[in-house]
Order: C-alpha cells, then structure tokens, then sequence
C-alpha cells in the first residue's frame, strides 16, 4: 500500500484525474449554450436544438463525474485501490449534500484516512480473511463510515460553499478588479507550481454554481487571460530585445509561443530560472494588469481553461484580448527594461 504522503501530492493526484472531466464538460456545455444560441437550460436539460441538447447531455454526464473522480482519486493516493470507492461515494454524497468541490477534497482525505485505519486494524487478521478485508471490510465497512463521516461534513462545509458561491456570482466592480489581479499575480508567480495551482482551481471552482450547474465566472476570465501572458511575454521579449537574451532561451522562446496560446505557463521555466527576480516580476506584473482588466471590465469564461481555442466562451472576445495584449506589453517592456545586455554576467549577479 501507498504511505500517506504529503496533503499537496494527494490533493494534486485527485485533481489531475478530475481535470479531464471538469474540462470536458464544460467546453460540451459551452458548445450547447453556443449552438442554442442562448436558447438553452442548463439546470433541466433541455435545449431547442438536437444539436445543443446532445452536448449538454454528455457535458452533464461528465460534470456528475466529476467530483466521485476528485474524491475517490484523493482517498486512491491515500489508501491505494481500497480507497477509490469510499471515496467516489464521499464524493456523491458531497455533491448532492450541497457542500461541491470542497466537501469532495474533504470527503476524499476522510475516505482515505478511513480506508488506511481499517488497514491497520485488520492487519493482524490471518491471510485466510485477506479476501473478505478485499470483499467486504473495506469496500462495505469503509464506505459505510465514510458515507456517515460526509454527514458532518457536509453539514459544515455546506455553508462555506453557498457563501463562496455568492461571493462569486455578486462580485462588485472594485472586488472584481482586485480578484482578478491577484489570480493573475498568482498564476504567473511559480509558472505551473503549486502557488499556479491554487490560483487555477479557485478559479475552476467559481465556474460551478449552485446543483453543480456551469456560471459564467469572472475569476476564470481573470486566470484564462492572465495565463496566456505568462510564456507569449517572454516569447515575444526574445524578439523585441534579442541582445538580452542567449541562444537557448531565444529557443526556449519559440516553445514559449505555443505553450502561451495553449495557456501553458511553463513556457516561462527557463527564462525564470536564469533570471529568476527580473522575468517572475515581469511576468507576475503584467499577468495582474491583465486579470485586473479583466476584472474591470467584468469577463467571463464558461470553459474551465484558457488559451486561443476558448476564445468563443468569453462574453466579450476583443475586450478579452485588448487585457491579453496589454498585460503581455506590460511583461514584455519590463523585461527589457530590467535584462541587461551581457546575460552571463547578469546570471552570475543574480546566482
């Protein structure tokens, strides 16, 4: 069996199984409202067109999986295989408890902890009951107490989520400018780590309202936009100001082009990790200008990821690039501005 290992690794197993579904539901739902032409209800599934009523039925189908997936693959990391049904049950039961993506984590790491106890108190069993600990202790007994552990659960964590939801759905102008700035901020710091990755689910988790229903979110305008900046900025710094940089980061910047419009921020690693303070300012400068634009001018994604190919899913496509280029500008110019031009001897200063 699997050690507990640390709270972020078992959290990040659960998520990168529910990317998948999440993602895919919501660009099949985005392609419901778009084919509908507005003419579409999400919360009875129904829609006027056969068209936009088979995507929205295949976008709920994976949108209901999605929190089983994130709790049971919380609980599989924990507890190995044992772990996956307690927890896809926890998952349910937070899901129609009302307590959604975070009463999933919480119910996942409850299964898991669960799972792993009945572990150690089994252990001493002879090996002629290790097919009914397989068959019946832990898939029965442990989704049994995990089932009764999602009642307080819920109970708690119910109220978190409808005041999260609120927040999310009456964002003021002001609070939505200084949301959408620090999502960007967030996003650019650790281009992919785990500071990227809070800021990325807690914009996710904006996207679902209440029942799990798609809401356009401007937490996901403010991170679709601000992502795109993070490596097209440092592709384009390696044309503009070509002196700053060496040969193989003005290759690295040729990758940095597709991984930006693919809303990969990775694309920036190795700009960061030879100017570590410059490019993070830079990037992390101009990814808050962008979400803060955003922010301001109230944007919104339907699809729960950036980059070029969701541009149809934003309520407003030429408002959503004009905060793409500017905070892609702002990055751009402080590179240049801060970089010198001999880069071996601005590596050694900055090491």
């Amino acid at each position: 069996m699997k050690g507990k290992g640390s709270v972020y690794r078992d959290t990040m197993t659960g998520v990168s199984h529910f990317l998948s579904f999440i993602i895919a539901g919501c660009v099949f739902i985005s392609f419901a409202l778009l084919f509908g032409t507005g003419n579409v209800n999400v919360e009875s599934v129904s829609a006027i067109n056969p068209i936009s009523e088979w995507f929205l039925k295949i976008g709920n189908i994976a949108m209901g999986l999605m929190l089983p997936i994130l709790a049971g693959y919380i609980a599989y990391s924990i507890a190995d295989r044992p772990g996956l049904l307690a927890g896809m049950v926890a998952g349910m039961l937070a899901k129609s408890g009302g307590s959604g993506f975070l009463g999933a984590i919480v119910g996942g790491f409850v299964a898991g902890y669960i799972i792993k106890l009945l572990e150690q108190i089994t252990k001493t069993l002879p090996r002629s009951f290790e097919g009914a600990k397989t068959l019946v202790i832990f898939p029965v007994f442990g989704t049994i107490l995990a089932a009764l552990a999602m009642l307080p659960v819920n109970y708690v964590v119910m109220p978190i989520n409808t005041i999260l939801n609120n927040f999310f759905q009456n964002l003021g102008g002001g609070n939505a400018i200084v949301l959408g700035a620090v999502v960007g901020a967030m996003l650019a710091y650790d281009s992919g780590g785990p500071i990227n990755k809070v800021a990325y689910l807690f914009a996710v988790a904006s996207l679902l309202g209440k029942d799990g229903n798609i809401v356009p979110s401007i937490a996901m305008g403010a991170a679709g936009c601000a992502g795109m900046t993070i490596s097209i900025s440092c592709a384009l710094a390696t044309v503009l100001f070509p002196k700053k940089f060496s040969q193989e980061l003005k290759e690295a910047g040729k990758a940095a082009w597709i991984m930006g419009l693919s809303f990969l921020g990775e694309g920036a690693i190795p700009f960061t990790t030879v100017h570590p303070r410059k490019v993070i300012l830079s990037t992390v400068t101009g990814a808050a200008v962008a979400g803060a634009l955003s922010g301001l001018f109230r944007l919104t994604l339907t699809a729960p990821i950036g980059g070029i190919f969701t541009l149809p899913f934003t309520n407003n496509v030429l408002l959503y690039l004009l905060c793409f280029v500017i905070g892609t500008l702002v990055s751009t110019f402080m590179m240049g501005f801060l970089l010198k031009k001999n880069i071996e001897e601005d590596q050694k200063a900055e090491e």
